[in-house]
């Protein structure tokens, strides 16, 4: 097998929209049995993609994770810029500080029914 040869065999599987539609029992059983990607496209572009569902959980928990990574580095960056801006507070001044914008966190979401508390 040729370097061509191979390289048209890992390209995905191409189909149209209307062949799609007409077959899409086939190209789905396709998918699954092949493990593998049909391409859907329209007016020659690619459109969407038909996958196995193992595929798709994969996709799913790479985009969790790199949300949660960029969040993470998000608030990493905020924190820099938070410690930066409050140099001149102690740890007390830090901790009553963070207090008394929990409280007055909570005591709004409880105004707003956000959330609720049992009563003893």
């Amino acid at each position: 097998m040729n370097e061509t040869q191979r390289d048209m065999q890992n390209m995905p599987k191409t189909i149209s929209v209307s062949e799609a539609k007409n077959k899409l029992s086939a190209m789905l059983k396709w998918a699954v049995e092949n493990q593998d990607e049909v391409v859907v496209e329209s007016r020659g572009r690619p459109k969407a993609v038909i996958l196995p569902y193992g595929e798709y959980e994969q996709f799913q928990s790479l985009r969790e994770k790199e949300r949660r990574q960029s969040a993470l580095q998000r608030l990493q960056e905020l924190a820099a810029v938070n410690q930066a801006l409050n140099q001149d507070l102690t740890p007390e001044e830090a901790e009553d500080l963070a207090d008394e914008v929990t409280r007055e966190t909570i005591d709004r979401m409880v105004a707003e029914d956000k959330v609720t508390f049992a009563q003893s």
